[in-house]
């Protein structure tokens, strides 16, 4: 099956207009840059049949020539595209079902035969450098600009693709480092096409959740780190280009999500990448954690910690304390979230989700060895060893401090992560019953972080000698802290003795 492979990246104007220039490029170039005006448009059904099935329906202008395209399922790591892809010449700017039935989605496009149509278009100035790399992998370098259309809408498009056309895919992703080390580029997660499907209201823009991914079960160690690093990565790269434009503070949660899972990830590593290799993408990893962190803190003190209050009050002069103090905690709330667009959009994260890419990527090409370590004993060693720690941690809940019960819900954490990952690898009912019970622990223990947390923002949001409004709201919301955390302290002994009578699944 023909595959499209690309690596793209988001740009301003002025940088893409200056790329070619960059002297990363120029014992890279190969032939003379074409000029082309591409001018597409995308079809499928109203209610998105062909996307739901994972298909892209095109027909394209390129000068004078029409070209009908057809892509496939694929994947987005890293800013590095994959997909099947079927294209052919045709003489006229209409669909050529005949074509169409020649791909392995014919059954859908006989499905909705008759009822497609025009969803979206694109128009785009297109200037194409042909690449060549020392190794012999032949590529183009593709610049774009113009814009997106739908019912009346438009979007912009400035961004480069570099497609490879044969050779090794790994050219593509160290140039794409070499470039982010001092161009202000980003790491591009969602093609045209899906740009276009939000864009005309047909396919909303959703938080990416991770995903359960299968294992054979003869999986090596490596095999196994880099197809869950693979979604993980999936998971960073689409939620924080929706933070980057700004979406909502689910998209922050799961961005935080997936860098977590990584970092718990990054430690299955130490029997198969040295040290001095994963430090520098822990640090980086830690940078962007921190970030998110910071800016969830505050998404949930003011839209769940706060918000939950206030229908609780029945004074008015209370709720109008309550009503102050938000509006304080608001505007911090606001400002965490700009720093964190700023980082989700930097070439700082491009660099780290790059990086990493690069590394799944060896990992998933490295050849089998006897002597490679199984993913059945690498999970069973960390696993159980995890699974240790998270009942050390939490004997003496109820009485411990809320340092203690952070370093309880971190364990918790880390057991689910690595549970999940690994889980295929076992017996799917088994498994499901115990990260069950798990996630009710951790959530247990992370809505009494989530109050411990709240107490500290309010600290930094409260003056020292508040007025009499403010020292009222600050008040109530102590209070609230302090019933509640009793009350989600019973809640999470109950998790506690629930999970402690499943028996761990790997064994």
């Amino acid at each position: 099956m023909p595959q499209e492979i690309e690596l793209k990246l988001a740009a301003d104007p002025a940088t893409l207009a200056s790329l070619p220039q960059h002297p990363v490029l120029g014992p890279l170039l190969n032939g003379s840059p074409r000029r082309a005006k591409l001018l597409s448009r995308y079809y499928d059904t109203a209610a998105a049949e062909l996307h739901e099935a994972g298909v892209a329906l095109r027909l394209r202008r390129d000068g004078r020539q029409w070209l009908q395209t057809v892509k496939g399922p694929g994947s987005a790591v890293a800013g590095m595209h994959q997909r099947a892809e079927y294209e052919w010449k045709i003489a006229h700017p209409r669909l050529d079902f005949p074509k169409l039935a020649t791909t392995p989605w014919h059954k859908t496009f006989v499905a909705v035969n008759g009822r497609l149509k025009s969803l979206f278009s694109t128009d785009i100035l297109r200037i194409s450098h042909p690449l060549a790399f020392a190794d012999g992998t032949r590529a183009t370098l593709c610049l774009d600009r113009g814009f997106i259309v739908a019912k009346g809408r438009r979007s912009p498009i400035c961004e480069l693709e570099i497609e490879l056309i044969d050779g090794d895919a790994q050219r593509l992703r160290e140039l794409g480092l070499q470039l982010t080390t001092d161009l202000p580029l980003a790491v591009a997660h969602r093609s045209k096409a899906e740009r276009g499907y939000a864009l005309a209201g047909a396919i909303p823009r959703q938080p990416v959740r991770a995903r359960r991914v299968a294992l054979p079960d003869h999986a090596s160690a490596a095999a196994a780190v880099a197809a869950v690093g693979a979604d993980c990565l999936e998971q960073i790269g689409a939620n924080a280009e929706a933070v980057a434009d700004g979406e909502d503070s689910e998209f922050v949660h799961q961005l935080r999500v997936g860098v977590r899972r990584l970092r718990s990830l990054l430690k299955f590593l130490a029997t198969l990448i040295p040290p001095e290799e994963i430090a520098p993408l822990d640090e980086e990893l830690s940078w962007i954690s921190g970030a998110t962190g910071v800016a969830r803190d505050w998404d949930v003190f003011v839209s769940e910690t706060l918000a939950s209050i206030t229908p609780q009050l029945e004074s008015t002069p209370a709720r109008r304390a309550l009503g102050q103090l938000k509006a304080r905690a608001t505007r911090v709330r606001l400002a965490q979230r700009a720093a964190m667009r700023e980082a989700a959009a930097s070439p700082r994260l491009a660099r780290l989700l790059l990086a990493l890419g690069e590394l799944f990527a060896k990992l998933a090409s490295a050849p089998p060895s006897e002597a490679a370590a199984s993913a059945h004993a690498v999970a069973e060693n960390e696993l159980g060893r995890r699974d240790k720690r998270l009942s050390k941690r939490v004997r003496g809940m109820r009485h411990a401090s809320p340092t203690q019960r952070h370093r309880a819900r971190i364990a918790a954490k880390k057991l689910r992560y690595a549970s999940e990952f690994f889980a295929p690898l076992y017996s799917k009912s088994r498994a499901a019953d115990y990260i069950d019970a798990l996630a009710k622990l951790q959530g247990a223990l992370g809505t009494l972080n989530d109050l411990a947390t709240a107490g500290r923002l309010l600290g930094e949001i409260v003056p020292k000698d508040p007025s009499r409004t403010i020292a009222e709201a600050a008040g109530i919301v102590r209070g609230w802290i302090a019933a509640s955390t009793v009350s989600e302290l019973a809640h999470a002994a109950k998790a506690r003795r629930a999970f402690a009578k499943l028996k761990p699944f790997w064994s």
